[in-house]
């Protein structure tokens, strides 16, 4: 507990009660004051720090808008759309979904400002590096994949998500069966039991996440996760030095469904998974609400590789953070036919549909 001292409201020094007169006297001006005059002052100090409190918790969030708004860049695609985010000192030469060199930048608004951002934890040339050892797993690729030309295309990207915290509370009900097998003599019985079941429960999730990109796709995404969320620190535009970012344009209204979805799935699951103890279970009605529901707009990193195969565009991410790796990767016919040229023609057709994720 900290301690507290009584200041002098003439001089500032410190105030002593004096048991005689039942008020407090400063030994260095002399002065004395009762006790509800000792109160006022102090409630009026305290109200006066907490303002000035406010005032420069207010003043920090206005500077880092006024430095998101100065110094954030927006470039455009001209040819597929995709809206990138970076600092003023960066230079973005192509898209990194399309290749196209053609750029127009831009001011942003302070509403795309994140609140949180996981910094990159390892560099290009230790993402190449992984890249390339991943890569040398995957014998249908092509050689050309792993050149040096195409590996310079090489992204660190902050992509956008929303990490949603809610309170769920959830309900399910159905019927279960224990099913018992004697032998009595010379006769083998079945015996059967019905049960009724029930089970309630409540569950806080905490960074759901979600991102915000109609370009990225979700699945390569997801398969990146998890993130360690105790990184999280709150967004400077010094991260973007030599970084890019993609702006938003899913708000968190936009991807609510999906985490909606995925939270009554896991609250459903957690409460089916309750259910012990029985041959058969039978979930016949289920009710999941959620309540407290908050987001929080961030930015991940992601190193991004878009390759362009045959008319198609393939990707590949890592996770900056954890290393995690997974991409829609080409296969090279040539290649295949080498590697499968012991294998029959029906499997070689099962195993060369390319477009599968791969990690």
């Amino acid at each position: 507990m900290g301690v507290i001292v009584y200041k002098c409201i003439n001089c500032g020094g410190p105030l002593a009660f004096k048991a005689e007169s039942q008020n407090w006297t400063c030994d260095y001006c002399l002065s004395e004051f009762s006790e509800q005059e000792v109160s006022d002052f102090i409630v009026n100090e305290k109200a006066q720090a907490e303002a000035e409190t406010s005032s420069a918790v207010l003043e920090e969030h206005h500077l880092k808008d006024q430095e998101f708004q100065e110094k954030a860049m927006g470039y455009t695609c001209q040819s597929c759309g995709a809206e990138i985010v970076t600092d003023d000192t960066t230079a973005a030469t192509f898209c990194y979904y399309c290749h196209n060199p053609t750029i127009i930048p831009r001011r942003l608004e302070g509403e795309y400002r994140p609140e949180k951002v996981i910094p990159f934890k390892f560099n290009r040339e230790k993402a190449t590096e992984l890249f390339v050892e991943w890569c040398k797993k995957k014998p249908l690729l092509s050689k050309q994949f792993t050149s040096t030309s195409e590996l310079e295309k090489l992204s660190g990207i902050y992509v956008p998500f929303w990490l949603f915290d809610c309170h769920s509370d959830g309900k399910i009900s159905g019927t279960a069966t224990k099913v018992r097998t004697y032998t009595s003599g010379d006769t083998r019985y079945t015996e059967t039991k019905y049960y009724r079941v029930l089970r309630e429960g409540n569950a806080i999730f905490r960074d759901v996440p979600a991102d915000g990109s109609k370009k990225m796709d979700d699945d390569l995404m997801s398969i990146l996760e998890p993130y360690d969320y105790k990184d999280l620190t709150d967004f400077s535009m010094s991260y973007l030095s030599g970084y890019l970012a993609e702006k938003y344009d899913m708000d968190q209204n936009n991807v609510y469904g999906r985490v909606s979805g995925l939270i009554r799935d896991n609250m459903s699951s957690l409460l089916r998974e309750s259910v012990r103890g029985y041959s058969t279970v039978n979930i016949e009605d289920s009710g999941i609400k959620m309540k407290n529901v908050g987001a929080t707009y961030v930015l991940l990193p992601v190193w991004m590789f878009t390759y362009q195969f045959k008319g198609k565009t393939y990707m590949f991410a890592m996770n900056g953070q954890t290393g995690k790796i997974a991409g829609k990767l080409p296969i090279s016919p040539g290649r295949a036919a080498s590697w499968f040229s012991g294998v029959s023609a029906a499997t070689f057709v099962a195993l060369a549909i390319g477009g599968q994720f791969l990690w």
